[in-house]
C-alpha cells in the first residue's frame, strides 16, 4: 500500500510529538519524584530540629524545676517551715475544737 509523502511526514511528525510528550512526561515525573524526595528530606530535617528543640526545652524545664525546689527548700529552712513540730501541728489544726465552722442553711 502506498501513501503520500505528505501523509508519511505528518505521521512521522505526530510520532515524534508523541515521543517528545512522553519524554517531557517522564522528566516531569522524575522531577516530581525528586521534589517529593526533597520535601520528605526537608520534613525529616525539620522534625529532627523540632525534636532537639523540645528535648532542650524539657531539659531547661527540669533544671528550672530543680532550682525552684532548692530555693523553696532554702526558704522553708530559713523561715522555719521545715520543723517537725509543724507537721504535728498540722494534724492538730484539722481537728481542733475551737476551729470556726461555717453555718449550713437547711
Amino acid at each position: 500500500m502506498f501513501i503520500r509523502r505528505s501523509t508519511y511526514n505528518r505521521l512521522i511528525a505526530r510520532a515524534e510529538a508523541y515521543a517528545q510528550d512522553a519524554r517531557v512526561a517522564r522528566r516531569a515525573e522524575q522531577n516530581a519524584d525528586n521534589q517529593v524526595a526533597r520535601m520528605a528530606a526537608l520534613a525529616d530535617v525539620q522534625q529532627a530540629d523540632h525534636d532537639r528543640t523540645v528535648a532542650d526545652m524539657a531539659a531547661d524545664l527540669a533544671a528550672a524545676e530543680r532550682q525552684v525546689a532548692r530555693l523553696q527548700a532554702a526558704y522553708d529552712n530559713a523561715v522555719g517551715l521545715d520543723a517537725p513540730a509543724l507537721d504535728h501541728g498540722a494534724a492538730w489544726q484539722s481537728r481542733r475544737e475551737d476551729k470556726p465552722r461555717t453555718a449550713v442553711a437547711s
